[in-house]
């Protein structure tokens, strides 16, 4: 039972926005509740002690914002990428469809070399997603290439392109969303390091306030740790945090 009363309030599921302020709160009141003593806590002064506390938190803090703000920052970009990529798949479908009039006046609906570009028929790129198109657009343009003198040499180039941009984008994507999923998994880690620097100055400043514990609780804003879940509850008859 005594467990619950020694476990990490700030690993708690708070967004980062509030766990932001929870963390810069707690600095702010560091640095102006700092108290002006001589005592000392196993023979260090408490105003070393406390000059410690905001240096460690206010470094792990910056570096857990920064990497948060770029998070975000990479998150936004690789919606734009999302746009781009989503734009040239439709490029790629429409070029294609624009074509299959051409091909069907040279080749018959049905015949062998008309199956080459449309084995499943037009719908089957118009309905195509990221998922396929790495498959069904290449057969197109195999297929173009094939039977190329068949056609203006402009309707492979066009095809061409509008593919080639797309294999730009997609990559560029793909790319960032790589780059979110890493710097997420930083920021997670920072931010539970600076979870842990909250918990130690959490239970460094029950010591100095040994004997008036309460005074503890002014240093951190306990309105944002409000428990919400019953799981959360302490034992019943148990003291409320």
């Amino acid at each position: 039972m005594i467990y619950y009363y020694l476990s990490n309030p700030f690993l708690s599921r708070l967004s980062n926005e509030n766990f932001g302020k929870l963390s810069s709160t707690h600095i702010e009141r560091l640095t102006a509740n700092t108290p002006v003593t001589d005592t000392t806590l196993y023979g260090v002064p408490v105003t070393t002690i406390f000059d410690t506390m905001k240096t460690g938190t206010l470094a792990l803090y910056t570096d857990w914002k920064s990497s948060v703000d770029l998070n975000e920052t990479q998150k936004s970009q690789k919606e734009g990428k999302t746009i781009s990529v989503n734009a040239a798949i439709k490029d790629v479908k429409d070029v294609i469809s624009s074509k299959e009039g051409v091909i069907a006046d040279k080749y018959h609906r049905g015949s062998a070399f008309f199956e080459e570009f449309f084995p499943h028929g037009l719908n089957e790129y118009s309905s195509a997603t990221k998922k396929n198109a790495d498959i069904l657009f290449p057969r197109f343009i195999t297929a173009l290439n094939t039977h190329k003198a068949d056609f203006d040499e402009s309707m492979l180039s066009e095809v061409n392109d509008k593919y080639n941009i797309y294999l730009h984008s997609r990559k560029t994507q793909l790319q960032s969303i790589s780059k979110v999923k890493d710097e997420s998994i930083t920021s997670n880690d920072k931010r539970r390091a600076l979870a842990m620097q909250l918990y130690r100055n959490l239970l460094t400043l029950l010591l100095i306030y040994s004997e008036e514990p309460e005074k503890a609780a002014v240093y951190f804003d306990e309105s944002i740790l409000k428990r919400k879940s019953p799981a959360d509850k302490p034992p019943e008859g148990g003291a409320q945090a």
